[in-house]
């Protein structure tokens, strides 16, 4: 499954398209299991994303930035 997160988005989304990415890293990864990608837009977050992307990783999940500002 590969996961979407912009920072101009929701949580309230289901994260399975740019059009309906999470808002946060924090989101994906408590929804990706073991394989999965996550696939974050370039943006502003407020969030730690090294420690997320530590974590997805330790989890097996791939974590990339896609596009461009």
């Amino acid at each position: 499954m590969i996961w979407h997160v912009s920072s101009t988005s929701s949580d309230a989304h289901d994260g399975r398209s740019s059009g309906t990415a999470f808002k946060t890293l924090a989101e994906a990864v408590a929804v990706a299991k073991p394989g999965d990608s996550i696939l974050i837009a370039p943006g502003a977050y407020d969030q730690n994303l090294p420690v997320h992307v530590s974590a997805a990783r330790s989890a097996n999940i791939v974590v990339a930035v896609v596009g461009s500002d």
